[in-house]
């Protein structure tokens, strides 16, 4: 595929997919107040991490995760290894699409059927891509300046509407650093963070090769931050213990928003975000997949997306009988499954990679 994707263009992509589903949620609460500065830590290991997979994209620019995979581990243990990823890539559609359908469904649309839902959501993801990646990551700008400009109004009205008590932060880190890590390690630095192996299916189409991982990076922690202050101002306006009891907090502290009974009903917005959101997550793991299938196989990726369309859509609905299920399942995949292919995998590359490059070199002398 001849695709040129800016560094603007993938700056939003990215902080549209690391905002995702993560804005809404609980993230890192088994931190208790201290929620904010678990995320604050996962974000420096998720760019840690990511400066791995952007090494592997320095020494390979030309080449997607599957294509120096293959050149790595031969053809043998390659195309196999590959194909996992095309299946995590497909998983991680499927999940998003059911996390997304489902809090659609929690928080407005109660008696609409999860099916028609994930079907409408799916439908216009694979559309999108049937226009191009170039045409999603376009896309991307004019959500992302939507996205801000929503929590930037949001936040200024919970400040106006005097529903912020920052005392309910404090006292910062009181049972020490244990909460902290213990967040991270479960969850904070694979959720959203580790995720980020995706864009190595989407990084090859960068249109400047040096400068590409550093914007990307760069999105990871302005969304990191974003996310830590999101966290605090959740628990800030409703407590930790009303916010770990929430399944979406935001709904809950935006609803505080009343101005003289001028302006209410506001959580029109969070709905919005949760749309703009998950959209964006399915759709990099979509094309992630897609781009994958087409080098693995030779195939057009047009032929293969509403054939795989399918797949995440009943995928989504397979995955669990209902949302907790999906949920502790989900929590299983995060600290057992995800990090071989998030760590341990790369990490391997990252060596073979490395030995690759000293062994080619030329010697002096």
């Amino acid at each position: 595929m001849n695709i040129r994707i800016g560094l603007i263009q993938f700056f939003s992509i990215t902080l549209l997919f690391e905002l995702g589903t993560a804005l809404v949620v609980n993230l890192g609460l088994e931190a208790g107040k201290d929620a904010w500065l678990s995320i604050l830590t996962g974000t420096v290991i998720g760019v840690i991490v990511f400066m791995g997979y952007a090494y592997l994209y320095w020494t390979y620019p030309k080449l997607t995760l599957t294509g120096y995979t293959r050149k790595l581990l031969g053809k043998y243990i390659g195309i196999p290894v590959s194909l996992l990823y095309i299946i995590l890539f497909l998983n991680l559609a499927g999940r998003d699409l059911r996390d997304g359908s489902t809090m659609l469904a929690m928080a407005t649309m109660h008696n609409t059927p999860l099916f028609i839902i994930s079907t409408l959501m799916i439908l216009s993801v694979a559309y999108v891509l049937h226009k191009g990646v170039e045409v999603l990551t376009r896309t991307s700008l004019v959500f992302t300046f939507i996205v801000l400009l929503i929590g930037i109004f949001c936040t200024l009205l919970l400040m106006l509407s005097g529903s912020i008590h920052l005392h309910r932060l404090l006292p910062v880190m009181e049972d020490g650093l244990r909460p902290i890590a213990a967040a991270v390690l479960q969850q904070n630095y694979m959720f959203p963070f580790g995720e980020m192996i995706s864009f190595t299916m989407l990084m090859p189409y960068l249109s400047n090769v040096k400068k590409g991982p550093w914007v990307i990076a760069a999105a990871i922690l302005t969304s990191g931050l974003l996310l830590s202050f999101t966290m605090a101002l959740n628990i800030s306006v409703l407590g930790a213990d009303i916010v770990s009891r929430a399944p979406l907090p935001l709904m809950p502290v935006i609803s505080k928003i009343s101005l003289s009974d001028f302006i209410q009903r506001v959580d029109v917005f969070v709905v919005m975000v949760l749309i703009i959101g998950v959209f964006f997550k399915i759709a990099v793991f979509f094309a992630a997949a897609m781009i994958g299938i087409s080098e693995l196989f030779g195939l057009p990726y047009r032929r293969m997306l509403y054939p795989s369309a399918l797949i995440i859509l009943f995928t989504s609905m397979l995955d669990a009988r209902n949302f907790t299920e999906h949920l502790e399942e989900g929590g299983r995949l995060l600290y057992r499954v995800y990090p071989i292919f998030v760590l341990l995998i790369p990490a391997i590359l990252m060596v073979l990679a490395a030995i690759r490059h000293h062994r080619s070199a030329p010697r002096s002398g």
